[in-house]
């Protein structure tokens, strides 16, 4: 775990000892977690002994970062940041419509990720009494937070600091589903819709906040975050915004600021095979994907596109919101303009190109770079050089989860849409930025006051940007605002190999999970997938 710089904060870990070669042996040797007995993922001593609660506690955390520090990659497809150009790996930014199962990172192409953050909430607990809704048991209450917390476990004051770590990994592997899914299920269950998963998350984020309120506050293992009651209350905002609950977001996103106004939380991540950062290892050093710039490549007005679902209008054959490629910004701060007759295009310093010198070709407009957008031009597996995703430096640099930045962003939205207050976000934009990069100001700043509908795409585009490469941050930005950020629906193919889109806006789950659990079967099997998400997110067949 390398240490990281963060605008002004510094953070630092130390190694973790895990089970991972147990945990990874297991979920390698199955095609579904339907076909593993979970608890059999750690040998019987390791479930019966309360001295092993840590290592079993490492274990499910293990087994999420894994699975997220993966999901992170892939997600760069869905955020229109990748394409594979290396013939390999090349369902990996195709904006899948189901997730991949399998074993740990297995090996650099390797886009697993379902099985990883489903074991880690079987690690933790399968007690049916906790998951509210359920028409059919999980089976024996087993999971390491249930036995620290049925009696099973005598650990004293360890048990709280280990229940509020468990509780707070339950809470994210149960957002990730909620944020990500149409529907879902566990271990056998009915049908579970994103909107119980989330509301699953937020019963875990009490959980982990009332042992942390037995505890004490303390910092998460591994340098993850400085304090896992901000964690706690981090994860919460991200649901509750993800929920509809702007105003519960934006105060608990004041709360953890005015508590740590620097706060990050991070996916830890270290030198090695199923330790290691994936987007740099995939993007960076081996070398599959290169980045997209404006989107003008799709099918445009002669190819019988499909329209936005959401609004019923066609597309731009220029796609708004898109291209990371030498994004800047103008002297009073725009990020966006529009371009010719497509509006919220986003502003660049440079042209899409480099001439002979592998220089960027400017623009000669008066914006500079936006430096958090950061890539690299440099040759990778493909025929020529290409930008590249340059966020983290190695392996073992830590993933962003949640950050201050995130936070503040909540809390421009809910001013501009709830308190219709344009200025007010416009400040804490700028606080963003600090004194390193233009601020929003002068006639434009002017301009922004009233108009919400503007402001409210200002925002999105500073999400845009400021989530970049974050842990599928902008992908779920994407999934709140389907009528203005793109997701193509089978609308095309990648512009360097010419992989299908398959057109996932959120997904399913992995089709045995439809056809082996006998309550999904029998309640219409692969004719369920889908049916938790609203027409303006269904994928067009075909």
């Amino acid at each position: 775990m390398r240490q990281r710089k963060d605008r002004g904060r510094w953070g630092r870990g130390a190694k973790r000892a895990l089970v991972l070669g147990v945990v990874v042996g297991a979920l390698s040797a199955c095609d579904d977690l339907l076909e593993v007995d979970l608890p059999h993922l750690l040998t019987d001593e390791a479930i019966s002994g309360a001295g092993t609660a840590e290592t079993q506690v490492n274990s499910a955390i293990a087994l999420y970062e894994c699975g997220m520090a993966t999901f992170a990659w892939v997600a760069l497809g869905h955020e229109d940041v990748f394409e594979s150009i290396a013939g390999v790996a090349g369902g990996a930014h195709i904006f899948r419509s189901t997730p991949v199962a399998g074993g740990c990172d297995q090996n650099s192409q390797d886009q697993s990720w379902f099985d990883q953050i489903m074991g880690a909430r079987a690690f933790i607990s399968n007690d049916p009494a906790k998951f509210p809704g359920l028409s059919e048991s999980l089976g024996e209450a087993n999971g390491v937070y249930d036995k620290m917390n049925d009696g099973s476990f005598d650990l004293g004051s360890a048990g709280q600091r280990l229940s509020a770590i468990s509780a707070i990994y339950m809470a994210l592997s149960m957002q990730h589903f909620g944020e990500f899914y149409c529907e879902g299920a566990l271990d056998g269950s009915n049908l579970v819709t994103d909107a119980q998963f989330r509301g699953w998350a937020l019963d875990w984020v009490d959980r982990a906040e009332s042992h942390i309120g037995s505890f004490g506050d303390f910092a998460m293992p591994n340098g993850v975050a400085a304090s896992a009651r901000n964690m706690a209350r981090a994860i919460r905002a991200q649901v509750l915004w993800a929920h509809g609950d702007l105003a519960g977001a934006a105060a608990e996103a004041q709360t953890v600021l005015t508590a740590d106004p620097g706060f990050n939380a991070y996916i830890s991540r270290e030198g090695g095979q199923e330790r290691r950062n994936k987007v740099y290892h995939a993007g960076n050093s081996a070398g599959f994907s290169g980045m997209l710039g404006i989107n003008d490549w799709w099918r445009g007005t002669t190819n019988n596109r499909a329209p936005n679902p959401a609004t019923g209008q066609q597309w731009s054959d220029t796609i708004p919101f898109t291209g990371y490629i030498f994004l800047g910004i103008g002297p009073e701060g725009q990020t966006l303009e529009t371009n010719g007759s497509v509006a919220n295009m986003p502003v660049r310093w440079a042209q899409q190109q480099r001439d002979a010198n592998e220089d960027p070709v400017s623009l000669g407009n008066l914006a500079v770079p936006d430096t958090r957008v950061e890539h690299i031009y440099k040759s990778i597996q493909g025929p020529e050089k290409r930008e590249v995703v340059d966020k983290y430096k190695g392996d073992d640099e830590d993933i962003h989860l949640a950050t201050w930045r995130e936070l503040t962003l909540i809390r421009a939205e809910w001013e501009n849409t709830t308190n219709n207050d344009q200025a007010a976000a416009i400040a804490l934009i700028n606080a963003l930025r600090g004194a390193s990069l233009p601020n929003i100001s002068g006639a434009y700043a002017t301009s922004l006051i009233g108009d919400q509908a503007t402001m409210r795409a200002v925002i999105l585009e500073e999400r845009r940007r400021e989530l970049y490469s974050e842990s599928a941050r902008y992908w779920s930005t994407k999934i709140q605002n389907t009528d203005l950020l793109w997701f193509p629906r089978r609308q095309g193919n990648t512009p360097f190999q010419g992989y299908i889109l398959f057109g996932g806006v959120r997904l399913q789950f992995p089709d045995d999970e439809y056809t082996l659990n006998s309550n999904l079967a029998a309640a219409g099997g692969l004719a369920l997938r889908g049916t938790g998400c609203d027409a303006n997110e269904a994928v067009i067949p075909g």
